[in-house]
């Protein structure tokens, strides 16, 4: 019978999995400013319709 044993990560090891990678991050990065410029454009677009004019 085979036998079971634990090991406990030590703190290098658990920072390892939580942190995102370099890319992960710049991935991130890249959507949340992509999602910041989409925001503002629509925001915009919606003022000039309430002012009565065509965003585009």
């Amino acid at each position: 019978m085979a036998q079971m044993i634990e090991l406990a990560p030590d703190d290098v090891e658990i920072e390892a999995v939580a942190q995102p990678s370099r890319r992960e991050m710049d991935d991130i990065v890249h959507r949340r400013s992509v999602k910041k410029r989409l925001e503002d454009l629509l925001a915009d677009a919606e003022l000039q319709r309430a002012m009565g004019g065509d965003f585009y």
